[in-house]
């Protein structure tokens, strides 16, 4: 039924005729760690985060909307003690739902709240298979073996056709050991999703999520070592390797490391939308808010010819990214292969897991 209501959907979208299928929902800005790739975590405020009958009434009017699916992050969203009943929300009102954490020091009943409480999937953030590394890149913290007891916690608990991503931000630190990582996350049942690093180029440009940082950039002198693990990646992925990835994005995130342009059509606000933790809701999160959690009837919003000649006049002043959850939706829907490859892995999802 999963399937079959995602393929519907998405055929409604590839004929231009649906709204977005897919919500990126950040309910907080908080979070306990301090990562050197990210400042999110400044720009949080506790007091101005929705409420759950505020998350109540976001979840019916994306569900009314016809949103199939959210993500459901931060911050780390486990900064909510009510993320089980944010979960519920959304899960009750028939969406899958993603839960996008850090996975330090979860353990096992947080974990077993969100899924009873309706979680299907969740993504992991863990860039190297070297503590060493992780811990530099999460500021002299220790945080690998917690954040490996999640993921081992979650591939057991999670329900029959999940797909459990660990998330590999690309930098300077890690971009050798790609294909490494991907055994790696397969031993704990998780696939891997190859994420290109943002860096702000200076603290009065920064967009509020991306940090300065430039020692993690890739350099042109690390070109070679950046060919040879993505070609290795694309090998690996032809293989069956469990790699979340389209061979598109592999490819496309090559010429952006290396260029920083991006070769695909952004579909921000007609196939997915960002809400931000107090309820406002954007095409994304590099835009102000067209909506709330309490705007009625969202979906005829959001089909309008005003707004829809609003969002792509949004969407061609953009620069543009290398934003997965964006592009890699866009490719699943317009993508041949890419649609294939997405196919696949869900069916091999589905068989897999017990």
């Amino acid at each position: 039924m999963r399937l079959v209501t995602q393929a519907r959907r998405a055929l409604l979208a590839r004929l231009g005729a649906g709204t977005p299928i897919y919500a990126h929902c950040s309910f907080t800005h908080r979070c306990n760690m301090r990562c050197r790739p990210c400042v999110l975590w400044r720009g949080a405020d506790k007091a101005a985060e929705m409420t759950l009958p505020q998350v109540e009434m976001l979840a019916e009017n994306l569900a009314k909307a016809g949103v199939t699916s959210a993500a459901l992050s931060g911050g780390d969203p486990f900064m909510r003690k009510d993320l089980p009943e944010i979960t519920h929300a959304f899960a009750s009102r028939g969406m899958d739902c993603r839960i996008l954490t850090h996975g330090v020091k979860l353990g096992e009943e947080r974990i077993r709240a969100v899924i009873e409480a309706g979680a299907t999937d969740v993504s992991i953030s863990l860039d190297s298979t070297d503590p060493a590394k992780v811990r530099d890149i999460y500021n002299g913290v220790d945080v690998f073996d917690s954040v490996i007891e999640s993921m081992r916690l979650f591939a057991e608990l999670l329900p029959r056709g999940s797909v459990p991503v660990m998330n590999v931000v690309v930098s300077r630190v890690n971009v050798a050991e790609l294909p490494q990582l991907v055994p790696f996350a397969e031993k704990l049942g998780f696939y891997c999703s190859f994420v290109p690093i943002v860096i702000s180029p200076s603290e009065e440009e920064c967009d509020g999520f991306a940090a300065v940082a430039p020692e993690l950039s890739i350099r042109p002198q690390e070109f070679d070592i950046l060919d040879r693990s993505y070609s290795e990646l694309l090998r690996m992925k032809l293989r069956g390797a469990s790699i979340a990835n389209s061979s598109r994005f592999l490819k496309d995130s090559v010429r952006y490391f290396k260029t920083g342009a991006q070769d695909w059509s952004c579909d921000a606000g007609t196939l997915y939308v960002s809400v931000d933790p107090d309820g406002g809701i954007s095409i994304c999160h590099n835009f102000e808010p067209f909506a709330r959690f309490d705007t009625p009837d969202l979906g005829a919003l959001l089909r309008s010819p005003t707004m829809r000649a609003r969002m792509k006049s949004q969407r061609e002043a953009c620069k543009g990214c290398m934003r997965p959850c964006w592009a890699e939706l866009t490719h699943a829907i317009f993508d041949m292969r890419a649609s294939l490859e997405a196919f696949r892995m869900s069916l091999r999802a589905a068989s897999k897991r017990k």
